[in-house]
């Protein structure tokens, strides 16, 4: 699919896995939207894993947009990815397919992964259930060594996040937060440092580590447990 965003000001391309009519009826349908990392495009978790076939047996929409190199993050005038992803795309598939009103789930992998679980956090109205595998995880100060500039690090640091959330919600409205992450993977200590934070602030949330590196073979395997999760969170049957 294709339509111009506001927020990035050009056109942008996204796929969509829509469930099988013949197995599933024609909606409408809750939403997945599954975020790609940093090497990839919309198309990495379509040709890259067997999502397609996973997927399957959900009558859910999975949404594949296309997030560049950016983190998923508003980074200038110019690269407002997170407003493309919250209000655009959203705006989008909700007027192209039929999709039931209500709160979407969230996840993906590596960059995504912690886009997913920065955007998941800081829109509870849009998405009720989170799950991120080897996520790009960073505190403020990892963030300030990787040249994020000082004054987008309050909006991004997902440790504060996390806690503003928190803060500003009753437990039985936050949105469901899992990940994962592979025991060879070299972004465990990001994922074992943000968990260790989760648990200080009592916030409600499920990691799981597992054998396995930065793969598509450690994802296509795990994306398995993340959609039980959001089929779950969802009300969704399996057919």
């Amino acid at each position: 699919m294709q339509f111009h965003s506001r927020s990035l000001g050009r056109h942008v391309t996204y796929t969509a896995i829509l469930p099988e009519v013949d197995r599933h009826g024609d909606g409408p349908f809750p939403v997945l939207y599954q975020l790609h990392g940093r090497s990839d495009d919309h198309t990495a978790w379509l040709v890259r894993s067997r999502l397609v076939d996973h997927v399957a047996p959900y009558p859910l929409i999975v949404v594949l947009p296309d997030g560049a190199v950016s983190g998923w993050r508003n980074a200038g005038p110019s690269e407002k990815y997170e407003d493309f992803v919250t209000q655009d795309l959203v705006r989008h598939v909700g007027a192209t397919f039929r999709v039931r009103p209500g709160r979407a789930a969230i996840g993906g992998l590596s960059m995504g992964g912690g886009g997913s679980i920065r955007l998941g956090l800081k829109h509870p109205g849009l998405f009720a259930s989170i799950w991120a595998h080897s996520s790009a995880v960073f505190s403020a100060e990892h963030m300030r060594e990787r040249g994020v500039p000082e004054a987008e690090i309050p909006a991004d640091d997902v440790y504060a996040v996390a806690e503003r959330l928190l803060a500003g919600l009753p437990r039985p409205s936050l949105p469901r937060l899992s990940f994962d992450c592979g025991v060879d993977d070299f972004l465990l200590e990001h994922n074992r440092a943000f968990r260790a934070h989760l648990e200080s602030i009592g916030f409600p949330h499920h990691y799981a580590e597992h054998p396995g590196a930065h793969t598509w073979e450690y994802w296509d395997l795990h994306v398995r447990e993340a959609l039980r999760q959001h089929a779950e969170v969802l009300g969704l049957r399996r057919a």
